[in-house]
């Protein structure tokens, strides 16, 4: 059984696949998390599942081309519910019901394959490679056109009963707010998605310019401007605001965050820290903490990678 615990078993290496809805990036990883080979192309998900394989096939075939060393396995995150290794009904991929990565990938290439959620890979990635080694229990969110994330309890990935667990873009956090795509009112989403966050603050946001988008809005912050100063301290409001909900609800006290958004971390994280001391209860509001993550772009690939080390 392959291990992380390389003190005592020889470096071991596996394929991580990140699937996302325009690119997909992968790799070459060895057991101690170093990316030894990248590669990353378009996804095609607007044409068909039969394409989508092609492409990740072609992600495969050019990390293998020329690796004189044994791969171990090859490790899917993909977005949506992803079950026994089926993803089911991504959003934003045109004709796909149900495909059985997994057992693609083991029939195609005759080694181990293991599928599951992105999000799930993600906080993998960071439970082996990041700052989970120190701690058993945390939260990892990521922060970005969506909010998603993984729950890892005693050391590990708790994936819920459908392998579902860690949408925590979902929870409610206005019952009578505005509405996200999952068809929640008021969800912590509908709040801290990108686009959704860029829309009900658009007289705010028309301030900084044209076409302004988060990533603007950090550069601004980053120069003193106080109008991108105060979009990025309600941001960091409605964060702290789900974030005491799932401390309160998992009575754990370490959150991680990942994800495009994160960057912004030094500009919100004060007071999402303000909101959740006043918000928590006392057990947790004298003890907890927000990080960003170490890993940050490469938590897909790594995580991914981790499934089989796993």
């Amino acid at each position: 059984m392959i291990t992380l615990d390389t003190k005592k078993k020889r470096i071991e290496y596996a394929i991580g696949i990140d699937l996302g809805g325009t690119y997909i990036k992968s790799a070459i990883v060895d057991s101690n998390g170093k990316i030894i080979k990248y590669f990353k192309t378009d996804t095609f998900s607007e044409i068909s599942p039969k394409k989508v394989l092609s492409q990740m096939e072609l992600c495969v075939n050019t990390l293998m081309n020329g690796f004189g060393k044994k791969i171990s396995g090859i490790g899917i995150g993909a977005p949506g519910i992803v079950t026994n290794g089926v993803m089911k009904y991504p959003p934003n991929f045109k004709g796909w019901k149900e495909v059985n990565l997994a057992s693609h990938f083991r029939k195609r290439y005759k080694i181990e394959s293991i599928a599951d959620n992105d999000a799930n890979c993600a906080g993998l990635a960071e439970l082996k490679f990041g700052h989970g080694p120190k701690f058993s229990n945390f939260i990892f969110l990521t922060l970005g056109t969506g909010i998603g994330g993984a729950m890892v309890i005693n050391g590990k990935i708790y994936r819920g009963e459908q392998n579902g667990a860690g949408e925590f873009g979902m929870m409610t956090i206005k019952y009578d707010g505005p509405e996200c795509l999952g068809g929640n009112r008021g969800s912590v989403e509908a709040h801290l998605g990108r686009n959704y966050f860029l829309y009900q603050n658009k007289n705010e946001i028309k301030k900084l310019g044209k076409n302004i988008d988060f990533a603007d809005i950090n550069v601004f912050a980053n120069k003193g401007n106080k109008t991108a100063k105060k979009l990025l301290n309600l941001y960091g409001f409605y964060l702290g605001v789900g974030i005491t909900n799932y401390f309160n609800l998992m009575d754990v006290r370490t959150a991680v965050l990942g994800g495009g958004i994160s960057n912004a971390y030094t500009h919100f994280i004060k007071e999402t820290n303000k909101t959740i001391k006043q918000r928590s209860i006392k057990t947790i509001r004298n003890k907890f903490r927000v990080l960003r993550s170490k890993i940050h772009n490469d938590a897909g690939v790594l995580g991914a990678a981790a499934l089989i080390f796993e």
